[in-house]
């Protein structure tokens, strides 16, 4: 993917701090209870966040080839469109899709929706990881579905990057919560 000169970390960051950082006694997704949280929807959401977060994360993974994007539900999904977006901007052609928890059980019953992943080069995208669980599970989803997971790119590390590395799964993360939280 080619570098995008939309890519500005500093704007980015600063909406960050500015709208997603919330203080206060939090219970994460993990159980681990925290001082602080990562709104990041408050971001993906917001009409200059959106395009500043797809252009971060095609600027970090620029290093590897892909062929679609994918993010788990809810969080993720709105990062994978934001970089579909930014491909689109930058005349790429990037299909995304949406992993959910579970399959559904009506329907089709997928895991998966949006793009056919079977075969493709895909990136994975998280908006914060603090274990890493929540995101192996998305990569395994993918991997269910046939595609080779090229990597992992986070918004925000919260340390979960670690164990995803850990699993063999190369991550890059556009920010680190020290880097946000002491800035």
């Amino acid at each position: 993917m080619t570098r995008t000169p939309l890519h500005d970390p500093v704007e980015l960051s600063h909406l960050i701090q500015d709208l997603a950082i919330v203080k206060g006694r939090i219970t994460l997704s993990s159980g681990a209870v925290s001082d602080h949280y990562f709104d990041l929807r408050n971001i993906s959401f917001h009409p200059r966040g959106f395009p500043l977060v797809g252009h971060a994360v095609l600027h970090t993974s620029d290093l590897w080839q892909y062929d679609a994007v994918a993010g788990l539900v809810l969080g993720a999904v709105p990062l994978a469109l934001a970089t579909m977006s930014a491909a689109h901007d930058l005349g790429h052609e990037l299909p995304a899709a949406a992993i959910r928890k579970e399959a559904k059980r009506h329907g089709l019953g997928k895991r998966v929706e949006g793009a056919d992943l079977q075969g493709k080069r895909v990136l994975v995208v998280e908006d914060t990881s603090t274990t890493g669980a929540s995101t192996l599970d998305a990569v395994a989803a993918v991997q269910d579905e046939g595609a080779t997971v090229v990597g992992v790119v986070l918004l925000v590390d919260r340390g979960g990057a670690d164990r995803i590395s850990a699993a063999g799964t190369p991550v890059r993360s556009v920010f680190t919560a020290a880097e946000l939280l002491n800035a």
